[in-house]
């Protein structure tokens, strides 16, 4: 199941809504349970209210909401087939089902507390096989998030861009120091990042071990665009990432091909402790390709960059001035 954030016509920014993926249709899930509870219920048992509890504005608040979240989306999603989305209403009738295109998405995680990519040092990179046994990472902060068709912007303050497409691991469960082999439990799903970096900037940074402005700048992170719930060992290695150039495959892995496994990561970070909504995401660069690791993909002025995954969708995007572009 694809869930996605999204906003519908005239909404305002904080009117964000939680919509699933049925028959390629986009379903507002607090509407439609709400019509579910009215007709279980009737309408004077507050609908509306109750489904709020279960299906808020945001995504990370409905992975908060735990099991009794993914029972009532069984629940909805079951309701929806039965009623057939032609017919499906809200309690007053409202809309509820949605063309993807009437939707204007937004990234399926909004304000994480902790949302890293997991990298090596561009000196640990020279090496076909880096010597490392933890897992480092660096920081993406959140006001750096765009979504697919958004463009990506080339800062003013650097000359060389490029990009890495990721697999991003989205937690579900709060824990700390979780040991490697319960660490599926605490996922939730996955969903697609592209991690793009200044790297003249990140490469004066590395001299002090900062990764900081090098990777964080207005759309520097491309999230999205659905979260796939999932947290099967078979379904996560069966993800295949692509990241293209101008319509040019230049990277390809699964999770078999990364230097570091899931359970690797999280019992390693969960040691700040992690909640439902945060992220870790591991790219193309830490995964082996005959032997070496991949490396990030250069950009220029008009590049069209696309990262994609048949079970999750695609960001696309285009690399643009920062002159006249706002931010």
């Amino acid at each position: 199941m694809k869930l996605y954030s999204g906003l519908t016509e005239n909404a305002a920014p904080y009117q964000a809504r939680i919509f699933a993926d049925i028959e390629s249709k986009l379903i507002d899930l607090n509407l439609a349970y709400s019509a579910c509870l009215a007709q279980r219920h009737g309408n004077g048992s507050s609908p509306y209210e109750l489904a709020s509890i279960y299906f808020p504005s945001t995504i990370a608040a409905f992975l908060d909401r735990a099991d009794e979240a993914r029972t009532a989306l069984h629940e909805v999603v079951t309701f929806a087939r039965q009623c057939g989305l032609d017919n499906l209403r809200g309690p007053a009738g409202e809309k509820v089902v949605y063309a993807p295109r009437d939707i204007r998405l937004l990234p399926p995680l909004q304000n994480p507390e902790k949302s890293f990519v997991i990298g090596f040092s561009d000196h640990a990179r020279i090496e076909a096989m880096p010597k490392a046994e933890l897992p480092t990472g660096f920081y993406k902060l959140p006001r750096t998030f765009v979504t697919s068709g958004a463009p990506i912007v080339w800062p003013k303050f650097s000359e060389e861009l490029d990009a890495d497409g990721c697999l991003a691991i989205v937690i579900g469960k709060a824990g700390r120091r979780i040991p490697p082999e319960r660490a599926l439990d605490y996922v939730a799903g996955v969903t697609l990042l592209i991690d793009v970096t200044a790297r003249d900037i990140n490469r004066r940074e590395g001299l002090t071990t900062n990764n900081l402005l090098g990777k964080n700048f207005p759309s520097s992170t491309s999230l999205g665009p659905a979260l796939l719930l999932t947290s099967s060992r078979k379904d996560l290695e069966a993800l295949e990432i692509d990241l293209s150039l101008n319509s040019v495959s230049k990277q390809r892995f699964t999770l078999r091909h990364c230097v570091f496994s899931v359970e690797q990561i999280i019992a390693r970070w969960s040691i700040l402790g992690i909640k439902p909504g945060d992220f870790f995401a591991i790219g193309g660069s830490m995964a082996l390709q005959a032997g070496r690791l991949q490396s990030p993909v250069p950009l220029t002025l008009g590049s069209r960059v696309c990262c994609s995954s048949p079970a999750i969708g695609e960001l696309r995007h285009q690399v643009v001035s920062a002159i006249g572009a706002r931010g």
